[in-house]
């Protein structure tokens, strides 16, 4: 059965629903929230470099029991979702991995294969000419990235692979076989989360806290409409336990996705 996907303004009604409930979080409402849509279902739309928007067509998919989906953390700096992601793999190392990542400096008192694919420089740039990673960069002159072709082992040994990516990231992975799921991590209110990184021995400044959020908002404006699901983090441990149904729902309910992923 084919039929239209879910708008991500519905989303973001439902964020900011779960938003309200939480009586400090009312200002951090406002910046997500957007006039309710009553029609159930809308054709998820894609914006191209010359801003044509177009319509794409979906079908249900119910991940199958020995090939879970990815989850993917999509969100700006500061915003919780490095912790997030520590924590669910903390969980259940039995359920959740990461991607062994690809990098070109020196082994240490590490393994190959385990800690991190050791390859050479040639190696390294042959793959990113082929489109092998799905995000890579460089750091003290060293290479480093995540192939398609890691994640995709994790997927065959059962577990779900769980990542952190750019949004640039998010096309590529997407015209993948990869069928990831992708949950935008937002931050809370000025306050909150002032309040969180406190917590961290971190003393922002108020221009610092509005860049997480404005640069948050224009994460929603363009890349919105590859997110599957949005977590508010206000607080971690409710962020999980937010993270963990999402993760939760993909064994008992069928999702939307692409009907070109399922040919």
């Amino acid at each position: 059965m084919v039929t239209t996907r879910k708008s991500f303004q519905q989303q973001r009604e439902v964020m900011k629903q779960t938003v309200e409930e939480d009586d400090n979080m009312e200002k951090s409402g406002k910046l997500w929230c957007a006039k309710k849509n009553k029609k159930k279902r809308k054709k998820l739309y894609e914006m191209d470099a010359n801003k044509i928007l177009t319509y794409e067509e979906m079908a249900l998919y119910h991940q199958p029991a020995n090939r879970k989906r990815p989850i993917v953390l999509i969100g700006p700096p500061n915003c919780g979702r490095n912790e997030l992601r520590t924590r669910l793999m903390e969980s259940d190392a039995d359920r959740f991995a990461a991607a062994t990542p690809h990098t070109t400096r020196g082994m240490r008192d590490e393994v190959d294969g385990r800690d991190y694919h050791f390859v050479s420089r040639q190696a390294f740039k042959a793959d990113i000419g082929v489109h092998k990673f799905i995000e890579h960069g460089e750091f003290e002159k060293n290479l480093y990235g995540t192939s398609i072709d890691s994640v995709r082992q994790v997927i065959n040994s059962g577990k779900i692979c769980v990542l952190n990516l750019h949004t640039q990231s998010l096309k590529l992975l997407k015209n993948s076989d990869l069928k990831p799921y992708i949950i935008f991590v937002a931050p809370p209110s000025q306050e909150r989360l002032r309040a969180m990184m406190a917590k961290e021995s971190k003393n922002p400044k108020p221009e610092e806290l509005r860049e997480v959020i404005e640069k948050a908002h224009e994460m929603e404006q363009g890349y919105g409409h590859y997110f599957d699901g949005i977590i508010v983090n206000a607080d971690l441990d409710t962020a999980h336990q937010e993270l963990l149904r999402h993760v939760n729902k993909l064994d008992t309910e069928p999702q939307w996705v692409p009907s070109s992923w399922l040919r």
